[in-house]
């Protein structure tokens, strides 16, 4: 029996780990805290902030049996990993300093650049008068976000009538490193994708349009409410994908492993505005891509983080369905009284998953301002578009969300 170290085990990492224990693997998971969902469902769990790496370092040196292989479901921790794979001498996807770089949005795009990664512009923000300067010189509306968080935590779209003062000062309230980015926001088919890098070939798997319906609602912040699958893409634009994915692997030194984007599809040219050395959150590879294509996603990332050959021939897709992922916001701010989805969900074959994320009692933030502050999600699976579509709006409908 394997042993698979396993970091971060809450709500969002249940499946992979319950992937890891149908595989027969011995599980170990790391997590801060030790009331978590997935914590009772590993072999053997520790106290640990898995995003500190001294606190990860220290409890390698201090555990005696053998790690065969390490991963972290929907988690930003490339370099942790990668120390991880460093001092146990397993798989990761790359070296310890690339990983570590490709976490910081700012240096990951100039490397991507480097090697002719097709991206909307972009430069580097370190004072309020830089970036009254470059907002003039990219227009409206762009993007100003910390280059080292993610969930969307101080991140705004500028537009004009947002005062400029403030949105500099918030977003870099969200930057450890006290710099920030600015990107010229380009409009667009809105993409998540997965890839497989396979010997140095890409096989995108996952592709999802990702539902920005509520970008004037919440604005400045941009919060996104789920996607659909599969997406509106013709085979050139999905090739094309693939190139642009397969430039950012060589950047990044990824012969063998998984490269998350965030795409944009504008006039036929795929622009990438992220990537990610890691496996995605919020349920895109452990629910909606298998739904959607039949490839058991999550079990070809695990057997990957244990050094196995992946066969090109596993990814095809067998099956295909149409999927959506919406999630539940609080309609004002204040605390929660009533949370309850609607009984029919427990009886419709196609609610496939929901949760809330939330309880009574918590507090809710209004207008929401990163995706932490959702408070729930579901997921909708069938064979027609058209079903999935109408189930969404009925469980909307349905949905019972009371905040006082």
């Amino acid at each position: 029996m394997k042993n698979l170290l396993i970091l971060g085990t809450g709500k969002d990492q249940v499946f992979g780990i319950r992937k890891a224990k149908e595989m027969g693997l011995y599980t170990i998971g790391l997590d801060i805290n030790e009331f978590s969902d997935g914590s009772r469902f590993v072999d053997e769990f520790y106290k640990v902030n898995i995003k500190n790496e001294n606190e990860v370092v220290r409890f390698l040196k201090e555990y005696d049996k053998p790690i065969d292989g390490v991963i972290a479901f929907g988690v930003d921790i490339p370099e942790i990993l990668a120390k991880v794979a460093e001092l146990k001498g397993v798989f990761y996807y790359t070296d310890y300093k690339t990983a570590l770089l490709s976490k910081d949005k700012y240096k990951a795009k100039r490397r991507m650049k480097e090697y002719g990664v097709r991206l909307p512009q972009f430069t580097k923000i370190e004072t309020f008068g830089n970036l009254a300067k470059k907002v003039k010189d990219f227009g409206y509306p762009s993007v100003l976000k910390p280059v080292d968080n993610s969930g969307a935590r101080g991140v705004l779209r500028i537009t004009e009538d947002v005062d400029l003062k403030w949105a500099f000062e918030y977003s870099k309230s969200f930057s450890k490193s006290g710099y920030l980015i600015l990107e010229k926001f380009l409009d667009g088919i809105q993409i998540s994708s997965e890839s497989f890098i396979v010997d140095g070939r890409v096989y995108t798997v996952g592709l999802s349009e990702r539902n920005y319906e509520f970008l004037d609602k919440f604005a400045p912040f941009i919060i996104e409410n789920g996607g659909d699958l599969p997406p509106p893409l013709n085979d050139k634009q999905r090739e094309e994908i693939d190139e642009q994915i397969s430039k950012c692997a060589k950047a990044f030194g990824v012969k063998n492993g998984i490269i998350k984007g965030d795409l944009v599809i504008k006039n036929d040219k795929v622009f990438v505005i992220e990537v990610a050395l890691r496996l995605s959150g919020g349920h895109f590879s452990s629910v909606e891509i298998p739904l959607n294509t039949g490839v058991d996603f999550l079990k070809f990332a695990i057997l990957m983080s244990l050094g196995e050959k992946i066969d090109p021939n596993d990814l095809k897709y067998t099956v295909k369905k149409y999927v959506a992922l919406r999630y539940i916001f609080p309609n004002k701010k204040g605390s929660i009284k009533k949370l309850m989805f609607p009984k029919w969900f427990e009886e419709k074959g196609e609610v496939i998953a929901y949760d809330f994320y939330y309880r009574i009692g918590d507090k809710a933030n209004y207008p929401v301002k990163s995706h932490p502050e959702r408070l729930g999600f579901f997921i909708i699976a069938s064979n027609d578009r058209q079903e999935v579509a109408s189930t969404v709006k009925k469980a909307y409908k349905d949905t019972v969300v009371e905040i006082v």
